[in-house]
C-alpha cells in the first residue's frame, strides 16, 4: 500500500515549511528512516525521513527546492515498483497560498529588506564567519534565495573594493533571525495568554556532585562524554513527573491532558537563537543514554540541523544557565507545556545544619514556572520540593 510524504508537523506552533531540496529523486529505492528531503522551518533545517521502503513515486509538481508547504499537504508517496499511485495537482506558489495584504502608501518590500532574507542557517553562518551582510547579497537561489556561492562573490567583491568608511554614528544593523522571531512571538504570546507564577527553592547539590563524580569514568567509556548536571536534571525531573504527573500536563481547547511520559526539552542556545530538542520517555531511560542524546544534540544544533521528532511533543522544559554563572532567573513557558524549570549555577553557601553548625554547601536554585490553570501555589511547591528531594537524595535513582 502507497504511503504518504507530506509536510510534518515539526512544532506546535509550525504552520508550513519550506523545501531546500530533494535528496532522493523519483524512482529511487529508499529505505525506512532514509533522509530523502531538507526542509526549512522557522527554527532549523531538519531531515525528512522516508516513511517506509519502497520507490519514491510522484513527486508533486512545485514541490521543489524554495515551495512553501502547509502542514499535513502530500508531496509524493513510496510505494512497490508496480503498484499505482495517484497523480496529485501542482502545488499552488506560496505567493497564492498566503491572503493578500491590505492597501498600503509603503511600497512593497524588496528581497533585500532587513528581516526578507532568505537563506538557511548554514548560509547564515558562512556569511557571520566572513562578515558580510545578508541584505545587500543578490540570492540566486530560487525565489531569491542566498546560496553559499553568492556569499562568497559578494565576499570576494567587497576585498577587491575600496575599503567603505564607517557611518557617522557608528550604528551597526543585525538580522533577526528565524528562530529569534519564532522565539519572541512564541514568548510574547505565552506572557499574553497564559497566567504565569514561579516558585523558587535552594537544593544542596552534596550527594548529586558526589554520584556524578562516582560515575564519570563510566559515563565517559560509554559515551565519550563526561556526565553534566544537566543530565542529571533531565534524569531527576523526568522521574518526578512521572511520580507527580500533575506537572506532566498541557492546557489544551480549555482542558488539562495528562501526558503518558515524561519527554523533556532542554533548551539549547546557538549562534542561530534559541532551540529546545526532546528528549523523550525519559522516564524510562538512564543517564547513560540521556548522555548520548544531549550529545547529539549539541552535536546537530552547531548545523542546526534536526531530524523531524527532534523539536515536536515535549511535555516539559528544562533551562540551565548556571554554566554561565548565573545564580537565578525566571523561565516564560512554552505553550501548551505547562511547566518550565530554570536552573542556576551551583555555589558554595553557607548553611545553617540541624545541629546549629553552619557550613559552606555547594547550593543550587531552582525556579519553577508554572501555568495557573493547570497546578495552584502548592501544587507547583509539591512537584518542586519531589525535585529538590530526589537532587539531594540521588540513590533513588539507582
Amino acid at each position: 500500500m502507497a504511503v504518504e510524504i507530506f509536510m510534518p508537523k515539526m512544532s506546535d506552533h509550525m504552520e508550513a515549511g519550506e523545501i531546500v531540496g530533494w535528496l532522493a529523486k523519483e524512482g529511487d529505492r529508499v529505505e525506512k528512516g532514509q533522509p530523502i528531503m531538507e526542509l526549512l522551518t522557522d527554527k532549523v533545517v531538519a531531515e525528512l525521513e522516508a516513511p517506509a521502503s519502497g520507490v519514491l513515486k510522484s513527486i508533486r509538481a512545485g514541490a521543489e527546492a524554495g515551495a512553501i508547504v502547509p502542514v499535513g499537504e502530500t508531496m509524493a508517496f513510496i510505494a512497490e515498483p508496480d503498484e499505482e499511485v495517484p497523480v496529485l495537482p501542482s502545488l499552488a506558489p506560496a505567493e497564492e497560498t498566503k491572503p493578500s495584504p491590505p492597501p498600503t502608501s509603503r511600497p512593497a518590500p524588496s528581497e533585500a529588506e532587513p528581516g526578507r532574507v532568505r537563506a538557511t542557517p548554514a548560509v547564515r553562518r558562512i556569511a557571520k564567519e566572513l562578515g558580510v551582510d545578508l541584505t545587500l547579497v543578490k540570492g540566486t537561489g530560487p525565489g531569491g534565495r542566498i546560496k553559499e556561492e553568492d556569499i562568497r562573490a559578494f565576499a570576494e567583491a567587497a576585498a577587491a573594493a575600496p575599503a567603505l568608511q564607517p557611518n557617522e554614528a557608528g550604528v551597526e544593523w543585525l538580522d533577526v533571525t528565524p528562530v529569534q522571531r519564532l522565539t519572541g512571538q512564541r514568548m510574547v504570546e505565552s506572557v499574553q495568554t497564559t497566567p504565569q507564577f514561579a516558585l523558587t527553592i535552594g537544593v544542596d547539590m552534596t550527594h548529586a556532585l558526589a554520584l556524578r563524580e562516582s560515575l564519570m569514568e563510566q559515563v565517559v567509556a560509554e559515551t565519550g562524554e563526561r556526565l553534566s548536571i544537566t543530565a542529571i536534571l533531565v534524569k531527576v525531573v523526568g522521574a518526578a513527573l512521572k511520580h507527580y504527573p500533575r506537572a506532566n500536563v498541557s492546557f489544551e481547547g480549555g482542558r488539562i491532558k495528562v501526558h503518558p511520559h515524561a519527554n523533556i526539552g532542554v533548551a539549547v542556545g546557538t549562534d542561530d537563537g534559541l532551540v529546545v530538542p526532546v528528549i523523550r520517555e525519559v522516564d524510562r531511560k538512564s543517564l547513560i543514554q540521556i548522555t548520548r542524546e544531549l550529545k547529539a544534540f549539541r552535536e546537530k544544533a552547531r548545523e542546526m540541523r534536526f531530524s523531524t521528532e527532534d523539536l515536536s511533543g515535549g511535555t516539559f522544559t528544562l533551562s540551565n544557565l548556571g554554566m554561565y554563572g548565573i545564580d537565578h532567573f525566571q523561565a516564560i513557558i512554552n505553550p501548551p507545556q505547562s511547566g518550565i524549570l530554570a536552573v542556576g549555577r551551583i555555589i558554595k553557601t553557607p548553611v545553617g545544619l540541624p545541629d546549629d553548625t553552619i557550613a559552606l554547601r555547594p547550593m543550587m536554585r531552582l525556579t519553577l514556572t508554572v501555568d495557573h490553570r493547570t497546578m495552584d501555589g502548592i501544587q507547583g511547591a509539591q512537584f518542586l520540593a519531589e525535585v529538590k528531594r530526589r537532587l539531594e537524595q540521588p540513590y533513588l535513582l539507582l
